[in-house]
């Protein structure tokens, strides 16, 4: 069975965070910037994928 994409909308104080922390640290490998977004919203605990949006704009996926 497939997993489903999830799409989580953030707030404009959440999105700069993430950019900032998460998204543009290129050190960080796809299971350590799950870690690094799950610190700040709760995120699914099956592997799925999710995608973030903040006003209708992509911010990121994990």
């Amino acid at each position: 069975m497939s997993k489903k994409a999830v799409r989580i909308n953030v707030t404009n104080e959440q999105s700069g965070r993430l950019l900032q922390d998460v998204f543009s640290n290129v050190r960080l490998s796809g299971p350590e910037r799950r870690l690094a977004v799950r610190k700040e919203l709760p995120l699914p605990a099956d592997g799925s994928r999710v995608d973030l949006y903040c006003q209708g704009k992509f911010v990121g996926a994990v």
